[in-house]
């Protein structure tokens, strides 16, 4: 079974030291993957309008999906409404994400039917 589950609090300056992110003032959410004890990726996002995407990685792009939007729903929720990449992801991302510039959070997490049909600009 694939597990994402959030990375503690008090872990992920560790985490962005280890991976060479450089965090924000903002607060931070990070989230990591493993099937067992085997590690499939893992995502830190900063608060902020926009969202900023420190980093993500993983080979599987629907993990990393996943470790996105874990990660940018809470936000989503407190009221960002955009988000952009700092740096170009560790692995393939599924369509719908915009890489460079600002992405719209609503696009992430709009119903199916209601999306807009974008590409990366």
């Amino acid at each position: 079974m694939i597990r994402i589950l959030p990375v503690p609090e008090e872990s992920l300056p560790g985490l962005c030291r280890e991976k060479g992110l450089s965090p924000r003032g903002t607060a931070l959410r990070g989230y990591t993957a493993a099937q067992g004890e085997e590690p499939l990726g893992w995502c830190v996002a900063a608060a902020g309008e926009p969202c900023v995407i420190l980093g993500v990685e993983a080979q599987d792009p629907q993990i990393a999906d996943g470790l996105l939007r874990a990660a940018l729903f809470p936000l989503y929720q407190g009221g960002a409404a955009r988000y952009r990449f700092e740096s170009t992801p560790g692995g393939p991302l599924p369509a719908g994400y915009v890489l460079r510039g600002e992405g719209e959070l609503a696009e992430l997490f709009a119903p199916c039917g209601e999306r807009r049909r974008k590409t990366d600009e």
